[in-house]
């Protein structure tokens, strides 16, 4: 059952290339672990992001907590570059598969 984060991110523009450095490195340790980290940009707001976790299951998924020191250096990292809206960035969503026909 895949475990899916969303978080609503806002970021200045003096911030916002740091923070998606960050972003993709982080994206790459958790795509190491089988998870997948996508951003989305507002259209209409600058500086606002969704960001998406997807995780195998709830066990280990990011909202879990950082694998390592190395990870939880970069989750720092970005909560220090950006402002995560609270509501939205312990916000879970599980699966719901289809039946087969």
């Amino acid at each position: 059952m895949r475990v899916l984060t969303a978080a609503r991110v806002a970021v200045s523009a003096d911030r916002t290339a740091d923070w998606l450095a960050v972003i993709e490195v982080l994206a790459r340790r958790l795509a190491a672990r089988g998870q997948h980290l996508w951003i989305f940009r507002s259209a209409e707001a600058p500086g606002v992001f969704l960001e998406f976790t997807e995780g195998q299951d709830g066990a280990t998924h990011r909202a879990q907590g950082p694998a390592d020191l190395e990870e939880a250096n970069l989750e720092a990292r970005l909560r220090g570059l950006a402002e995560y809206d609270p509501l939205t960035s312990v916000e879970q969503w599980i699966e719901v598969p289809f039946n087969d026909p």
